[in-house]
């Protein structure tokens, strides 16, 4: 029998506190959910002795999964791996990009340029003002060692991804290109990313240490029910920051609702807006840098993937605080994929943006 092999590759990202991995496969003229995969890094340190170990544990299982074909993956690394800044430069005759990357990208670098790897994901073009570009580095040592992960897990990385390229290939898949800039913002469970980017362009990025865990250990603390944190998350999807409809309502003299449930709400409201308000801080903090970089641009939209999903009404809760129209998204329910029957659930699918979005990597190749 010939085994053809899929031309799709295996979205992999490894990040600081879970794993996620999915494939596509083409099903008549749309793409579909051939496989997904996730599993806790369960805390494990990734400076450990023993990290190595466990890390090619868990990857030789998406080697073994039924669920994907083929060994090629696309992968993203922890972001703690990874170093991001934008540079300013002009190039004169005589001059390849590339050259003057590397000698601009020099200046930034926390380490020597003979051991890193450098690459530029978004590259503006050139102007009066010369080009503006977005630099992603690592360690060579730190990349060989998660491709020596990779092959002794069974798999091998045919791209090391970026991940504001991953969420922005995502993006473009689902949604029209916008005239102006937009904000994407890629929640995780301790650490979470932001983004502005204007159609192809990286305007800024930001990895920031901020997640939906500190909340929910926060919820846990003061709700003596919610004694595990699949309950707790439960608890913050139904109620999160719903209060606000409620105080809207109450102002337009509607009919109310159980007076225990309002209180529930307003109890959440409490003890969940210090938190998001750190997030928002981050967003004016990335949206400013941008207006002053950039001739002070208006913001089409803000679209939150990952975690996010697991607070209600955060996305009116940022309208609200930003005064941007935003959008939750869970890749998985928009109409550009077939129906994905086989999937147990797929309103859980919104962790798995980044995995996705590098699933949807073209590797020619293949």
């Amino acid at each position: 029998m010939i085994k053809l092999k899929s031309p799709y590759p295996i979205g992999l990202d490894i990040g600081k506190d879970h794993i996620y991995a999915a494939q596509f496969k083409k099903n008549g003229q749309k793409l579909a959910i051939r496989g997904l995969w996730h599993k806790s890094l369960n805390g494990a340190s990734k400076d450990s002795d023993k990290s190595a170990d466990f890390l090619v544990s868990l990857l030789r299982q998406i080697a073994q999964y039924k669920g994907f074909k083929g060994k090629k993956v696309v992968v993203h690394i922890p972001p703690q791996e990874i170093f991001s800044f934008p540079i300013h430069f002009n190039v004169n005759a005589g001059e390849s990009i590339e050259a003057v990357i590397v000698r601009e990208s020099e200046k930034y670098l926390p380490f020597a340029i003979d051991v890193a790897i450098i690459d530029y994901p978004s590259i503006s073009s050139p102007s009066s003002e010369g080009y503006t570009a977005t630099i992603v580095a690592s360690r060579k040592k730190r990349i060989e060692h998660y491709l020596t992960i990779l092959k002794q897990s069974g798999l091998s990385a045919e791209v090391i991804d970026f991940g504001v390229s991953a969420l922005l290939r995502l993006h473009h898949f689902l949604f029209s290109a916008a005239e102006d800039p937009i904000v994407l913002c890629n929640v995780g469970y301790t650490g979470s990313m932001i983004a502005i980017v204007h159609k192809d362009l990286i305007l800024a990025n930001r990895y920031i240490d901020w997640g939906t865990k500190a909340l929910i250990e926060n919820l846990q603390h003061n709700f003596e029910h919610l004694g595990d944190e699949k309950k707790a998350s439960l608890f913050l999807k139904k109620y999160g920051l719903l209060y606000e409809n409620e105080k809207n309502r109450k102002q337009e003299s509607e009919p109310g609702n159980d007076p225990e449930i309002d209180n529930i709400l307003k109890v959440i409201y409490q003890i969940s807006t210090p938190h998001i308000e750190e997030l928002i801080h981050e967003c004016h903090q990335i949206m400013a840098y941008v207006r002053s970089e950039f001739s002070n641009p208006p913001f089409a939209a803000i679209y939150i993937y990952g975690l996010a999903t697991v607070i209600e009404n955060l996305d009116k809760y940022f309208e609200m605080r930003l005064g941007i129209p935003t959008k939750h998204v869970n890749p998985l329910l928009s109409s550009n994929f077939d129906d994905n029957k086989s999937l147990s659930d797929i309103t859980e699918g919104a962790p798995f943006a980044l995995a996705l979005g590098s699933a949807l990597r073209p590797v020619t190749w293949l």
